[in-house]
């Protein structure tokens, strides 16, 4: 079996004495794992940083195989990424969440334009941080856990939007969710209205990382069955650099 294709390279694993898993993140194939053998020579150790976009050789005698590939650079993003902290830090966390949750083999061709797109667009610090967020209801709509932000699950008004039910996943107004405060998660403007991105407050990315953060635990932690104690803190710390 053999395809050939190009992708997003997300994590780089030693194995053996000279090879590597890589997994790769690819255009309409979705997250691929493969052996690269020779990973640490002159030719792939520069070409195989997270990051970097490539074009993909896959071969294996059988198609549910791990298989091998081979690598050519198409475009190199690390040494960019890797300039500025807060795209570093929020790099870092697409990768942990796509190797994590992501099945091999199935086509999240939304989900990965829109990491494209994160990963190389340059903004201001809140904002990358608010599109960020963005990302993680991407993955979960991607995943088939996605929210409902355009309208009030009582009234059906589109009018404001102030909470989101932790059963539903569905927007509450600030009418209807009198008296439910306390039980209700705070929907910040900036997820649903795409104007507030650029006038995004501290307290709203607070606001929108507790929100994703619910659904992650309460809809994708249980299916891994895994502890993601360290991706959260990690996630914190973004909110503590000296960036506002």
């Amino acid at each position: 079996m053999r395809w050939q294709g190009e992708g997003l390279l997300l994590d780089v694993r030693k194995y053996g004495e000279t090879s590597a898993l890589i997994d790769m993140f690819t255009v309409s194939l979705g997250r691929r794992i493969g052996l690269l053998k020779g990973a640490f020579n002159k030719k792939n150790k520069s070409v195989i940083q997270p990051g970097n976009q490539l074009f993909l050789t896959w071969n294996s005698k059988v198609e549910e195989g791990l298989g091998t590939f081979n690598v050519e650079l198409i475009k190199s993003r690390y040494h960019i990424i890797s300039q500025k902290k807060i795209g570093l830090e929020l790099f870092n966390l697409i990768c942990v969440l796509c190797s994590t949750f992501l099945p091999e083999r199935i086509n999240f061709d939304e989900l990965y334009q829109q990491t494209i797109v994160n990963i190389e667009e340059e903004c201001d610090p809140k904002e990358k941080i608010g599109k960020y967020i963005q990302w993680e209801l991407q993955l979960l709509k991607s995943l088939g856990f996605g929210l409902d932000l355009g309208k009030c699950v009582v009234s059906g008004s589109k009018d404001d939007l102030k909470f989101v039910s932790p059963r539903s996943g569905c927007a509450v107004s600030g009418k209807s969710g009198v008296g439910w405060e306390k039980k209700l998660l705070i929907l910040p403007p900036f997820l649903n209205n795409s104007n507030s991105i650029k006038i995004i407050s501290k307290a709203d990315l607070a606001n929108g990382f507790k929100l994703t953060e619910y659904f992650i635990k309460k809809n994708l932690q249980p299916i891994k069955k895994i502890q993601l104690e360290s991706f959260f803190r990690s996630r914190a710390r973004v909110l503590s650099l000296d960036l506002f």
